[in-house]
């Protein structure tokens, strides 16, 4: 591919990358929670059940890909707001375990059920050849971005 073409490629995925960025996937709640707030209390509630009622911040951290200080900054406004709590491990005093109150996962929920509605959509505008090309896509663009990221780091 010529210099003229990657670079005109290369300037579209930038400005796609940025309206991508701009996109509003939900908006904020009554309650007024964030994304990444949303996002958690969906983890908690896809990862636990009747024999998992709790997850460290360290599973959270990895699941979320962002640091346990980062998951601990998510965790107080949602204790506070009673859709989350905090146990000490009975086996190790020094580990946080976090639980999901019923009123967290109602959220959860409905905040999932919400999502899913959207992107219910998307698929049918799309068409499913199209919605499956565009998982495969973003999923090689996620194992490229990945990939770069680990070489940078060692």
């Amino acid at each position: 591919m010529n210099k003229t073409k990657v670079s005109d490629l290369t300037q579209d995925l930038f400005q796609l990358f940025k309206q991508f960025s701009r996109v509003r996937w939900a908006r904020k709640s009554h309650i007024g929670f964030k994304r990444s707030e949303y996002e958690l209390l969906v983890i908690l509630a896809f990862n636990l059940d009747a024999d998992r009622k709790t997850m460290t911040v360290t599973d959270l951290s990895n699941l979320l890909r962002i640091t346990p200080a980062g998951v601990t900054h998510l965790i107080n406004p949602l204790e506070e707001a009673g859709c989350i709590e905090r146990l000490q491990d009975p086996d190790d005093r020094r580990v946080v375990l976090i639980g999901l109150t019923d009123k967290g996962n109602e959220i959860a929920e409905k905040h999932f059920e919400k999502f899913h509605e959207k992107v219910k959509d998307l698929v049918d505008y799309l068409g499913e050849e199209d919605s499956k090309t565009l998982i495969r896509l973003m999923s090689s663009v996620i194992d490229y971005f990945s990939s770069q990221h680990k070489k940078s780091i060692s």
